[in-house]
């Protein structure tokens, strides 16, 4: 069967701007040839015989041509939004956070990558077996996101090592506390972080240093949409200096005796963290841990004593310096706690918090493996007893 005249008239066309285009591009090519070839003629009959002056134009020249050809070729990295969203939230769960990450992601970075898992949340009426099912799904979910990202993260460290990596991370604060507990076992390589965000009272090694990935947080004063919060590397375990220790003293406050009365037979000790405006939080989470409530993972105790970092009705400043040495002052307020009282080794640490979630998933990379979260709202649930 022949070809229709609609059909003849449509490859004839095609041809035609095939070649056309062709045509352009060679032509472009001869005439920036011709320009540059008579670029030299020019100057030459507006200088003259000066030789030297000449000879640096063209090292200057062929610098700032290489220059811009680095420029242009430098890597931005990828950004790699994480999202696990909750079904049967107590609220409508917003979707306009992913999208704002992954817009922001295309624009600051070479390319984007999107992990998405669904979390049912369990509800308060839902029996023990429905409960438990629930934590094992929210478990398997943010394995695979992992397994997912450690993908990625494989594939550019075979393509190139040096490739900066943003993680923006949207998750409940327990489910980003353990996601930064399983990126403390990532043994891929080395990744740098992009946008690290230099502050005037920033030192030099800060600005020089070279983070294993940065986490973007979602701002709410600034001018921008996202920021660079914490860069996370071994530098957050730093001690604070005295300098550091009176700024984060003013931007939190550690009550390590507060009043919670003496639990002899509780099982664990809390650490209750209050840095973002939630005016109820801290009485909230330290009766929680006194009377008894269920972790992450469905372990009932009760706290014996706790430690308080109280950032108060302030939120945090939105630079990468105050979140990061926010960061550093909790680790290192609960490590110094924890070590002063050797009674409570062999108990189980809990963390009631309220924070960005970038914070949550950096001290998830700091002490996850030893730490475990409890969800809010605290849920009293019962002991479990032995026949």
């Amino acid at each position: 069967m022949g070809l229709s005249r609609a059909q003849t008239t449509g490859k004839a066309r095609t041809a035609v701007e095939g070649t056309s285009r062709w045509a352009v591009a060679a032509l472009a090519g001869v005439a920036a040839a011709v320009a540059a070839g008579t670029v030299p003629d020019v100057i030459k009959s507006w200088l003259g015989d000066q030789r030297g002056f000449l000879t640096a134009l063209c090292v200057v020249s062929a610098a700032v041509f290489a220059g811009i050809n680095l420029w242009q070729q430098r890597s931005k990295g990828v950004g790699i939004v994480i999202a696990l969203p909750r079904t049967n939230w107590r609220a409508p769960w917003s979707t306009q956070w992913a999208a704002a990450a992954v817009a922001h992601a295309r624009r600051h970075h070479d390319s984007c990558f999107t992990v998405r898992r669904d979390i049912v949340a369990a509800t308060p009426e839902d029996d023990a077996e429905a409960k438990a099912t629930a934590r094992e799904a929210r478990v398997d979910a943010i394995e695979f996101a992992c397994e997912l990202v450690n993908v990625r993260l494989t594939e550019l460290a075979e393509a190139d090592p040096s490739t900066p990596v943003s993680l923006y991370v949207n998750a409940a604060l327990p489910d980003a506390f353990e996601l930064g507990a399983r990126f403390k076992f990532n043994v891929h390589r080395r990744l740098r972080g992009v946008g690290a965000s230099p502050h005037d009272d920033a030192s030099a090694d800060d600005r020089n240093a070279i983070a294993d990935v940065v986490l973007p947080q979602r701002a709410e004063f600034a001018r921008t949409d996202f920021f660079t919060a914490v860069r996370i590397s071994g530098r957050l375990k730093d001690p604070l200096t005295p300098a550091e220790a009176v700024r984060a003293a003013k931007l939190a406050t550690v009550i390590e005796e507060p009043e919670f009365g003496d639990v002899p037979d509780g099982g664990a000790v809390a650490l209750v963290v209050h840095l973002a405006d939630n005016p109820m939080m801290v009485a909230e989470a330290l009766r929680a841990a006194r009377e008894g409530c269920l972790d992450v993972n469905g372990r009932w105790e009760r706290c014996r004593a706790a430690l308080v970092v109280d950032g108060g009705p302030a939120n945090i400043p939105e630079s990468t310096g105050d979140f990061e040495l926010v960061v550093r002052h909790v680790y290192g307020a609960w490590s110094a706690w924890i070590e002063a009282r050797p009674e409570y080794v062999g108990l189980c640490p809990r963390l009631f918090i309220t924070a960005p979630a970038s914070v949550a998933f950096a001290l998830g990379w700091l002490m996850g493996h030893k730490v475990t979260p409890v969800p809010h709202p605290y849920e009293a649930g019962e002991p479990c007893t032995s026949s």
